[in-house]
């Protein structure tokens, strides 16, 4: 298995959050953290700092 780990900040989960209108409000931001503790990535990936087109590429470039 091949683990990956899809963050970031919560202030932007949050904004994401609110732009898509069918969300809880506040679940993004109470879970940025909360959904990766205790597991252990082969790679992160961090969705505020690269478009998904880049995350996806540095996903299959790890690959096993």
């Amino acid at each position: 298995m091949f683990w990956v780990g899809v963050r970031c900040e919560g202030s932007v989960a949050a904004g994401r959050e609110l732009s898509r209108g069918d969300r809880i409000p506040g679940m993004a931001l109470s879970q940025t953290e909360l959904v990766h503790r205790g597991v252990h990535y082969d790679l992160e990936v961090d969705t505020a700092e690269a478009e998904s087109v880049e995350c996806a590429r540095l996903i299959v470039a790890r690959l096993p």
